[in-house]
């Protein structure tokens, strides 16, 4: 096993990932919310979080995936659709929040699961 449940690679990555998705469904709702401000430029979670996330993954190195800390950037990959230089497309904002809900509904029943196998492995020995 790789340590304690709350400071095992599986329970610091399921952490981390709460991490994103709870900031990438606020860059989410701040792009519907500026969806018709002229100029606005679409928001998301930097790729260097997923990028170091990996790394960090990959080498066991818990210190470094515990000092790991989503930030939000502008998405470089949106094109300016429109001619008042917003580039928020509706479609694929609704489209990633509900993938981002699901990812993060999932995060959180095996958050869940893993307190409740402790909960119930700690009141079982002391019956």
């Amino acid at each position: 096993m790789d340590g304690g449940m709350f400071t095992g690679t599986n329970y610091q990555l399921a952490s981390k990932m709460l991490d994103y998705t709870t900031l990438r469904q606020k860059a989410l709702a701040s792009n519907l919310a500026n969806l018709n401000v002229p100029g606005y430029k679409r928001v998301d979670v930097s790729s260097d979080f997923q990028t170091e996330l990996s790394k960090a993954v990959s080498s066991g190195n818990m210190q470094n995936l515990q000092a790991l800390t989503p930030k939000l950037a502008v998405d470089p990959t949106a094109s300016t659709t429109r001619s008042d230089g917003n580039n928020v497309e509706m479609d694929r904002e609704m489209m990633e929040m509900n993938k981002t809900s699901t990812d993060y509904e999932y995060l959180v029943r095996y958050m869940n699961y893993n307190y409740q196998m402790t909960r119930s492995a700690i009141t079982s020995q002391g019956s």
